[in-house]
């Protein structure tokens, strides 16, 4: 074997172009695959809990009622269920997902926190990297003991010193001591990201968050404080489906601790963790299962397509080394060990091909991680997601070069060592069999040609329905005007202040702003339209009733909720339509009469045929805090969209900011320009006067709101969508154009002497030309046909993840199948030119 490794190295280093174009075509398609594969691993296989992950679930409780409104659990009803679950528990655990500032002054940076109790790690089965977990003294409720877990990116980040546990951190401008670090990699929640650090549930009440927008529900021992997220581990054996069976015992116990009648019947449910969604409700998997599946499969498809290319290669590398090969057998070497020895060379191109492509899927990756973290600036977390060579990632890249060894390798092999001894040794190099038009129209090397054509096609066609899908997308009317916005965001809640302290101190930088020259509009909202955070609520009309059938819908609607300042929407170019916009008083006074603006298509559905100014509405759920629970309309705005997709609700509602007041806003100044150059300008000054207001204002970031909007998560996965199967498309439309052309360069060379004994009959050049391009077209227009057929078929494949886009779109599939074909017959031209300047004198003397 080493011999035949010796051997084939020799005879590749003699023939470096073939060699150069064989790694590089292996590169691309076994670094694509090899990519993708990270990709999946890392975000689809991985199991993101360490110990036994199939006994792992999210315990989940919803109302009894056909909208399913879930809630987050209280600490009471979390210890109740701890202590009466134990029949279907080993272990439950609580978290609740928060915001908290780290660092000093200045230095402060606003980072992703998870609040524990004191057994998730055990349950998840962590092991601190060093130090300890908190204890459960530490975790009960306003204990207040400031005591913190890092990650293992954070001390990572933070130089990795010995020294770390031990420190001091100063979060939201209290010192915390660090006594212990998780382990690398671990989250428990996600498979791409993990707190920057881990808090004790005692600390909730001092700590303050962003994610909560209840400024005075803070005690955990409040029974109506519902903050947590419950995660069990179920009992050796049991699975999520044998689990459902105990779970009405369960959902008993669960609604005999309800504080409140109203709340009506509520179920427990369990569903395995989310691997990306940190909710109150459970996500749904399967557009993961499948987007993973489609990836590699189109992977797949370009790996195929390489193999192809590179068999039609090796074919006539085969016909060239026909004499070497008969010689060989002649000399008694047997065909097996021929075969071995090409199987050889094909393996090590493969390899070669291999580790160059894993070069190039590292590249690709460490490009995709870093586009992510971009996307996410505005929040620090650590990156749990390693996309790194890794033994799995190895072994599975050595799978596909074994994989392509097989498909390139095998069929070219076998052919050339099924030689006619005497005919091969007299016959010249290159010299074509004698065979009909229809044998050579669907010779090997042809109809690999044509599935090249097909299978890349289909690509194509899958990259023009994301494109188009992109486009749409980009091109959305949002129903505000983003050009000309100047977006401040500021977290308050990283700030030991009161709430009222904070209201006025932020209605006097609206003031203060609204007197900058250029300025046109000022206001403040708790919530970014294309923002990756989101707040809803359900109201109905206060003549409607919720029904005591657990099968019966809510009335209602369910909207994005904002608090917002005078003047928000004309600074975020949103045209009130009817009625008014909210009083100074109103925002200020947070037990004043309560009020709401609806957009048009809340109105629409909660007041069908009716005028809604005037009419009153409620909460569903009513507010924790005890508070009002009837509200006015007194305004109706024009719908606008909080993302691009369209499960996403288009209805909302909007309240003075005294009575939705979060911590975390967003300052919107309107400029008399919307150029985006000017509106960047601006950010010198605008960051100077805050500055002035007050040097301590914690600003987490100062952008163009058109910048934002590229921001978008949403916005973000449609593009990355159009970006890998724009590259699939891509690199399948090069593989196909390249053998195309090697396969038509390779037969006008077979064929040098039919064509010469043609001129020398009085053939003329533009039939030479139109004999080579007929076939071509042909073959291209018969690939073509079943490519189409292929790419229907893949279209209705992808239905299910195309944005907005018909999974037959005419026109990607017009545009998909007319620049394959173009291209293809440009390969069969150039060919066939050379062929007309075939002399036939020079053909006929030919050895």
């Amino acid at each position: 074997m080493i011999q035949n490794f010796k051997f084939a190295l020799r005879q590749l280093l003699k023939a470096p172009g073939f060699t150069a174009t064989a790694v590089l075509t292996l590169a691309l398609a076994i670094g694509v695959n090899s990519a993708i594969f990270a990709l999946i691993n890392g975000v689809v296989l991985h199991p993101i809990v360490p110990l036994r992950p199939q006994e792992v679930v999210n315990v989940y409780n919803c109302r009894q009622n056909a909208n399913h409104d879930y809630r987050a659990f209280s600490y009471n009803e979390f210890r109740a269920l701890q202590q009466n679950g134990s029949d279907l528990f080993v272990d439950m655990a609580g978290l609740e997902f928060a915001v908290a500032g780290i660092g000093r002054n200045h230095e402060m940076r606003r980072s992703f926190v998870f609040l524990t109790s004191e057994n998730y790690f055990s349950l998840m089965g962590a092991q601190p990297f060093r130090g300890r977990f908190y204890n459960a003294e530490e975790c009960r409720p306003n204990a207040n003991i400031a005591v913190v877990v890092a990650s293992y990116g954070f001390w990572k980040r933070h130089g990795g010193r010995n020294d770390f546990v031990g420190s001091t951190l100063q979060i939201n401008g209290q010192p915390y001591t660090v006594i212990g670090i998780s382990p690398k990699g671990f989250c428990g929640a996600s498979a791409l990201i993990a707190p920057d650090i881990w808090l004790p549930l005692g600390v909730r009440s001092q700590l303050g968050s962003t994610l909560d927008d209840s400024e005075s529900m803070r005690d955990l021992n409040s029974p109506k404080v519902y903050a947590l997220n419950l995660v069990g581990r179920m009992r050796p054996g049991v699975t999520i489906e044998s689990a459902k069976s105990r779970l009405p015992v369960i959902s008993q116990r669960f609604n005999s601790m309800q504080v409140d009648g109203a709340e009506f019947q509520r179920e427990v449910q369990v569903h395995a963790p989310s691997r990306f969604d940190l909710s109150t409700s459970p996500p749904d998997s399967e557009p993961i299962t499948l987007i993973a599946t489609l990836l590699m499969a189109m992977a797949g498809a370009v790996l195929l397509i390489a193999c192809l290319n590179l068999a039609n290669m090796l074919l006539a590398r085969g016909t060239t080394r026909a004499k070497e090969i008969a010689l060989r057998l002649a000399l008694g070497a047997s065909r097996w060990q021929i075969i071995k020895q090409l199987l050889a060379e094909g393996l090590l191109l493969a390899i070669c091909g291999g580790v160059v492509g894993l070069v190039l899927s590292v590249w690709c990756n460490n490009l995709l991680l870093n586009s992510l973290a971009a996307l996410l600036n505005n929040i620090n977390f650590s990156f749990i997601l390693d996309l790194r060579p890794n033994l799995p990632i190895l072994g599975v890249t050595f799978l596909f070069c074994l994989l392509a060894t097989v498909l390139f390798s095998l069929g070219p092999a076998l052919k050339a060592t099924r030689a006619d001894l005497v005919n091969d040794l007299k016959q010249q190099v290159g010299e074509p069999a004698r065979i009909g038009r229809l044998s050579r129209f669907f010779a090997p090397r042809h109809i690999s040609v044509m599935s090249q054509i097909a299978l890349s096609l289909m690509l194509l066609f899958a990259a023009g329905l994301f494109f188009r899908g992109a486009l749409k997308a980009a091109g959305l009317n949002p129903g505000f005007v983003a050009a000309g916005d100047l977006v401040t965001e500021m977290d308050f809640s990283l700030l030991k202040k009161e709430p009222s302290d904070v209201r006025r101190e932020v209605f006097n930088i609206v003031q203060r702003v609204r007197e900058l020259p250029g300025v046109k509009a000022v206001g403040v909202g708790t919530m970014l339209p294309y923002g990756n955070f989101g707040n809803s609520r359900r109201i109905m009309s206060t003549r409607s009733t919720l029904s005591n059938d657990p099968k019966a819908p809510d009335p209602g609607a369910t909207g994005l909720f904002t608090a917002t300042t005078p003047g928000y929407f004309d600074a975020i170019g949103v045209k009130i339509l009817r009625g008014r916009d909210f009083t100074q008083a109103e925002c200020e006074d947070k037990n004043g009469r309560r009020v709401t603006i609806l957009d048009a298509e809340m109105a629409k559905k909660l007041f069908p045929g009716e005028e809604a100014i005037g009419q009153h509405v409620r909460y569903t759920i009513p507010p924790a805090d005890g508070s009002p629970n009837d509200l006015e309309v007194v305004g109706v705005v024009n719908t606008h969209r909080h993302d691009v997709q369209n499960d996403t609700p288009l209805t909302r509602l909007f309240v003075p900011l005294a009575q939705g007041y979060g911590g975390n806003v967003f300052l919107h100044v309107r400029l008399n320009t919307q150029q985006r150059q000017a509106v960047a300008g601006m950010i010198p000054t605008l960051r100077s006067a805050l500055r002035d207001i007050d040097p301590d204002l914690p600003v987490i970031g100062m952008a163009p709101f058109t910048d934002l909007l590229e921001k978008s998560v949403s916005l973000w996965i449609v593009k990355l969508g159009a970006l890998l199967f724009g590259a699939f498309g891509g690199i399948a439309l090069l593989l196909a154009v390249v053998g195309v052309y090697g396969v038509k360069a390779y037969a006008v060379a077979c064929r040098t002497r039919e064509i010469g004994i043609r001129m020398a009959l009085g053939a003329r050049r533009q039939d030479v030309f139109s004999l080579i391009m007929r076939q071509g077209a042909m073959q291209t227009a018969l690939a073509v046909t079943v490519g189409i057929l292929l790419s229907l078929a893949a279209g209705r494949i992808l239905a299910q993840i195309l944005y907005d886009v018909s999974p037959s779109d005419p026109f990607a599939l017009f545009a998909s199948s007319l620049m394959l074909a173009v291209a293809a017959l440009l390969a069969c031209f150039l060919p066939a030119r050379r062929a007309t300047y075939v002399n036939p004198i020079t053909a006929l003397r030919t050895e």
